[in-house]
């Protein structure tokens, strides 16, 4: 008699343990915010259906009920099923509603499983996957804040034990043999309401110039938080395919190009600390030749003073203040506000851009440099740029998380910063070449650009046409950058395709922070060019 009992003890226990499985405690990957809190990136949790080929070899007949429910190719799962009889599990559908999951519970198939997963969803679609990123198929993050950030918004899986009936369903926990750790939230610089702004204005212009790619950001001038970044192609994350390559890639950060004049007000900057130069130098734009290339402007500008040479964008002007300016000195005023190196703003895959030594220059190529050729830069680093400039001469690593201000430091003297501003200031008037940047009511500093795009064996018939700026110019709140790709049409310069993109997002996030006006008085003058204008 206690033999028999301890026999079939023995065989209950092990009739248990034949049941008993581990199994994973999946965790939510942790939300993207924006700055206020909206979603950006959650996780909704999903099932996942596979099956034990070895149980369901037997039972072929049914495959045909399991995917038409799971929409799935009979004839396929079929040879999944016979070419896999060896496996204990292989997934057949990832990520389905749990109304779904329940459609197939009710097939009540021996050998199909379940699991709990998640699932990214983007709520904002399109209009900024390039710096959020996506996750793959095992909730791995892919590009931008996703792949930068992944291990803390991953979190930890757990493990434990199951006790599972002969159909592979769970029947009650066992005990946990590790604790799940969910994955951390991120609060995110980005203010969503300007992301939109700046997402819906750069389309606008790229499709309406038909052109090939572009950027834009908006920068705080003081904390170097990023509060919108956009590219164009875009794609929606949701609903990943073949096409969406081409929009993925951050044109803000990754994309190097030649900048052309947006760059000059970096060789101004030189020659105000070289001391050789002030605002009111007079400077002699009648063309000339250099190594053998002529250099000259759309119109002979005749003498002219330093601050009308950046108001009308002068390449001889700049060119002849660059040529009577070391080499040397010229490299390290460019090196002092990042260019050719990192913004170390934190994003894996950022591109530093290119100025080669100055030993390695010639001088035309010293004087090119200066106006913008023979250098790479990315639109990251131009707004970085100029937001020093802003800041008094403080230039700052920019941030994507909130309150995540990088430590600034002095790069030139505040007086130097404040007279290049004013010259900023005077581009953006009515008679220059930043008139289609100005704003209703606020002072605006900045520098259109317009480059010819390099290509392979020289330079080809596009145009890079940019413009950045901060505003209100006395004390800067916001940095917009634009950058605008091969514009087709009759107008493909920055003063004409990129600086009223500039205007479009800065005027409307201007008024969605209530930053007010700071040239109330001018208001009226404005409006009264503008009438007269038509």
């Amino acid at each position: 008699f206690s033999i028999q009992v301890m026999g079939t003890e023995f065989y209950t226990e092990q009739g248990d343990m034949r049941q008993i499985r581990e199994v994973s405690l999946p965790v939510p990957r942790g939300n993207i915010y924006d700055r206020n809190g909206e979603p950006l990136a959650i996780s909704t949790p999903m099932v996942s259906v596979g099956v034990d080929p070895s149980k369901l070899i037997n039972q072929i007949s049914r495959l045909g009920q399991l995917a038409e429910v799971l929409s799935l190719d009979e004839e396929k799962l079929n040879e999944l099923v016979v070419n896999k009889q060896d496996k204990k599990f292989i997934y057949i559908k990832r990520r389905i509603p749990p109304y779904m999951a329940d459609s197939v519970k009710a097939l009540n198939i021996n050998g199909v499983e379940f699991r709990q997963e998640f699932k990214r969803y983007y709520p904002t679609y399109e209009i900024m996957p390039q710096l959020i990123g996506f996750t793959d198929a095992n909730d791995v993050g892919k590009e931008g804040i996703e792949n930068t950030y992944d291990k803390q918004l991953s979190g930890t899986s757990g493990r434990k034990q199951v006790m599972q009936d002969r159909k592979g369903n769970v029947i009650r926990d066992v005990k946990e043999i590790t604790e799940a750790q969910a994955g951390e939230d991120l609060y995110l610089s980005i203010d969503r309401r300007l992301q939109y702004v700046a997402y819906k204005a750069l389309k606008t212009a790229v499709h309406s110039r038909k052109a090939e790619k572009g950027a834009a950001i908006v920068m705080d001038a003081m904390t170097g938080e990023i509060l919108a970044m956009a590219s164009q192609p875009s794609y929606n994350p949701n609903n990943i395919s073949g096409e969406s390559i081409a929009g993925m890639r951050n044109r803000a950060l990754h994309d190097m190009y030649e900048p052309g004049s947006v760059i000059k007000p970096f060789t101004m900057v030189a020659a105000l600390l070289s001391g050789k130069f002030d605002e009111d130098s007079m400077i002699d734009t009648t063309p000339f030749e250099v190594d053998g290339y002529e250099f000259s402007d759309a119109r002979n500008y005749g003498e002219i003073d330093m601050e009308t040479v950046l108001g009308k964008s002068s390449n001889i002007g700049t060119a002849k203040i660059a040529l009577s300016l070391e080499k040397e000195h010229l490299w390290n005023t460019f090196k002092l506000f990042g260019f050719g190196s990192s913004t170390n703003s934190g994003i894996v895959g950022e591109s530093i851009g290119n100025i080669e030594h100055y030993n390695q220059w010639s001088n035309s190529r010293h004087a090119n440099i200066s106006f913008g050729y023979g250098l790479q830069v990315t639109t990251l680093q131009l707004a970085t740029a100029y937001a020093a400039i802003a800041n008094k001469g403080r230039w700052r690593s920019p941030t994507y998380l909130k309150g995540n201000i990088k430590q600034d430091k002095a790069i030139i003297d505040p007086d130097i910063a404040r007279r290049v501003s004013l010259m900023l200031e005077n581009v953006v008037t009515e008679q220059n070449t930043g008139k289609k940047a100005r704003i209703e009511g606020y002072s605006v500093a900045g520098k259109t650009g317009t480059a010819i795009m390099a290509e392979k064996g020289g330079y080809s018939n596009k145009y890079i046409a940019s413009f950045v700026g901060y505003a209100p110019a006395k004390e800067p709140r916001l940095i917009v950058a634009i950058s605008i790709v091969d514009p087709k049409g009759d107008e493909y310069g920055g003063g004409a395709v990129a600086a009223p993109v500039f205007k479009t997002i800065m005027q409307d996030s201007l008024r969605i922070l209530n930053i007010s006006p700071d040239l109330e008085n001018e208001t009226q003058n404005f409006k009264a060019k503008e009438v007269a204008n038509g």
